[in-house]
């Protein structure tokens, strides 16, 4: 019999936000692939994976869900999104009604997502001309204050922001996992003793693929 082998569960983090907020583009951004103003908008759901070193020095897979803000994809994309482990709501400072309809997507988390679930606000591109801002850095405070969520001003283009923003975010939702011991797999052999959970074939077919974009990101 082969010796139980433990390593460490993926995490799992979903990025929830309005179309063209940049969602697909601060992914990008931490994989470090290049910055293109001719980006397309993500249409469902998107999958990427990337390695990730921890605060305690550990490496752990990171599995990210970009979901697209279209209003047809939310219920499908809410409902694969349930697995993960830990949320970033992006808003654009340039669009006034991403950040207003960040009180939206919050009643959403609350309705479909484990009780305090992390989160955390990304407000995106605060690289572009501050006097044309729709949000103020006031209202963003107030708000995380209000809301009780921390927050990081972020860059998809310049990568301001992106890598501490993802590092809060992950070790945060590593530790809550680390608390209640459900951090690890432990296989024995080939068989999977605890295994994380898996994306049923239905919820494959309804993700739509990366290939499948159509408008332009402003």
């Amino acid at each position: 019999m082969k010796d139980n082998k433990i390593k460490l569960k993926p995490i799992k983090i979903g990025l929830l936000g309005d179309a063209a907020t940049g969602k697909t583009a601060i992914c990008n951004s931490l994989l470090n692939i290049d910055f293109s103003e001719d980006m397309l908008i993500s249409i469902g759901l998107d999958k990427l994976e990337t390695k990730f070193i921890l605060n305690n020095g550990n490496e752990i897979k990171l599995i990210i869900w970009d979901c697209g803000g279209q209003e047809r994809f939310r219920s499908m994309a809410l409902e694969t999104m349930r697995m993960t482990y830990g949320i970033i709501l992006v808003f654009d400072v340039w669009d006034y009604n991403s950040f207003e309809n960040l009180n939206m997507y919050l009643q959403e988390i609350s309705e479909s997502f484990e009780k305090n679930i992390p989160i955390v606000l990304f407000a995106n591109k605060v690289d572009l001309e501050k006097e044309r801002w729709q949000v103020t850095d006031e209202q963003i405070k107030t708000f995380a204050k209000e809301k009780n969520l921390p927050y990081f001003k972020v860059s998809a283009k310049t990568k301001q922001g992106i890598n501490e923003g993802f590092s809060y975010i992950v070790n945060k939702t590593y530790k809550k996992l680390e608390e209640k011991n459900e951090h690890i797999i432990i296989e024995n052999g080939n068989k999977n003793i605890k295994i994380e959970e898996k994306i049923s074939e239905q919820e494959k077919s309804n993700c739509v693929g990366k290939n499948n974009k159509n408008k332009k990101k402003k």
